[in-house]
């Protein structure tokens, strides 16, 4: 199964921790076994690291973004750009 890490910055990594049950909620249906990660030297970049078990229809999924979850990342404080890199 492909993993995928996705990584982007944040206003304040607290209220990205909290963003974590609706961000699993979210990519529930193409994504799963979500863990987060902050970064070492204190900055603002964050990652999370996720299974997915058909990468055409996880990027689908990002395409289509439903308003909620875009509300929910400014919510939290994410700041575009997100990256996203898939193992290989």
């Amino acid at each position: 199964m492909p993993k995928i890490v996705v990584t982007a910055a944040v206003k304040d990594l607290e209220a990205w921790l909290k963003f974590k049950p609706q961000m699993i909620a979210g990519l529930s249906a193409v994504a799963s076994d979500g863990s987060s990660y902050v970064a070492m030297d204190g900055s603002n970049r964050v990652a999370s690291t996720w299974d997915v078990p058909d990468l055409d229809a996880f990027q689908a999924a990002q395409a289509a973004a439903s308003p909620e979850m875009a509300a929910a990342m400014e919510q939290y404080g994410m700041i575009p750009p997100v990256t996203i890199y898939v193992k290989k």
